[in-house]
């Protein structure tokens, strides 16, 4: 997890946007990990001192990982697009499985 300092809000929007390529970056490797792990959140950004966390729920995944794939694309880098779409390819084929396999109340 990676904590950011505490000293704005516009401080932190102007760090978030700045370095955009890296957060989607980042969170692709850590949605990546979750996957493997078969964790069900993860904390993506701590804040500070505070225990105010960002945190993707494993129904986030897909569409935190499909955000960074149109962002990559956008920017023509294509390998880390590849490895978005692969991402989503196994998360969506694990909740088919996943699905398939639960047994009727």
């Amino acid at each position: 997890m990676i904590v950011l300092p505490t000293r704005s809000k516009d401080d932190l929007i102007a760090f978030l946007t700045d370095h955009r390529d890296l957060m989607f970056r980042y969170m692709v490797k850590e949605i990546t990990s979750a996957v493997r792990a078969d964790d069900d959140i993860i904390d993506i950004l701590g804040f500070g001192e505070t225990t105010y966390f960002l945190r993707c729920h494993r129904a986030e995944y897909a569409l935190v990982t499909e955000a960074a794939l149109e962002y990559f694309i956008k920017h023509e880098m294509y390998e880390e697009a590849a490895k978005c779409r692969d991402l989503i390819t196994k998360i969506r084929v694990e909740g088919i499985i996943s699905l398939s396999t639960e047994e009727p109340n």
